[in-house]
């Protein structure tokens, strides 16, 4: 549940007086639900008290109603009514801190009913200051002002462009450099394995070579000591005499 604090006055001689003992109508524009129990379509009255406040408490709205609150009787002249929004809130609400909304399709009402009005300045400067102390109205100033403006942002975005491309074609020169940088490292890799691999090759052709050298020599080593066997052998069968020599001399 929300408390809503009512505050009213009207115009006089001497300035702002209270509006007292007027009366404030409050009525959903729909049924709702709270929690399991259905709300139906029903009004309640409030007595404004002579200081022209009071406070009531009511469900918060959501998106299926709004409350229509009408202030003063049809014998009022100054008779309005506000179709708002209520929030859920733990602290109580002003009235008119309430958001407008359409009774119809509960959205925020653009302009509260109200005409569009805006302010004049003479200056940039003053065009701020008059903008910040009344944030719900537009300000205008003169158009010379205006190109000033306008011209030095759009300088400043130039210069910003500019400083962006150089950076970018830094940044360019720099990916260039490392490209290269990658690209020669790639290629003297390349290089080494080649050598390297050549070296390997290189070995393995000596060591065939000379594999194949001390079989040859291994081959004629045992050759040449085959044939001295042989010779030696001849040598001795020619040295000794046979036995049918012998007996014949005898």
């Amino acid at each position: 549940m929300t408390k809503i604090n009512f505050d009213f006055g009207k115009p006089s001689a001497g300035g702002i007086v209270d509006l007292s003992n007027a009366t404030v109508s409050v009525i959903p524009t729909e049924r709702f639900r709270n929690d399991s129990r259905i709300v139906v379509r029903e009004g309640f009255e409030v007595a404004l008290d002579a200081k022209g406040k009071a406070t009531v408490t009511v469900p918060p709205t959501d998106n299926t109603f709004c409350y229509e609150v009408t202030v003063g009787l049809d014998t009022d002249l100054w008779k309005f009514r506000r179709y708002v929004n209520v929030p859920d809130s733990t602290t109580a609400v002003e009235f008119a801190d309430l958001v407008d909304v359409d009774s119809g399709t509960l959205a925020p009402a653009l302009n509260s009913g109200a005409a569009l009005t805006y302010l004049l300045a003479s200056s940039l400067s003053e065009a701020q200051a008059m903008s910040k102390a009344n944030p719900g109205q537009m300000v205008f100033y003169p158009e010379g002002q205006a190109k000033t403006v306008a011209s030095q942002i759009l300088e400043d975005l130039t210069d910003a462009r500019a400083v962006v491309e150089a950076q970018s074609a830094v940044a360019a020169q720099a990916a260039n450099a490392a490209q290269a940088a990658s690209d020669a490292s790639q290629a003297a890799s390349a290089q080494v394995t080649a050598v390297s691999d050549s070296i390997t090759e290189s070995k393995s052709v000596v060591e065939s070579h000379a594999n194949e050298a001390l079989t040859a020599i291994d081959e004629a080593v045992k050759s040449v000591k085959d044939k001295a066997s042989d010779v030696s052998g001849e040598d001795r069968t020619d040295a000794m005499p046979t036995d049918s020599a012998s007996s014949q001399e005898a």
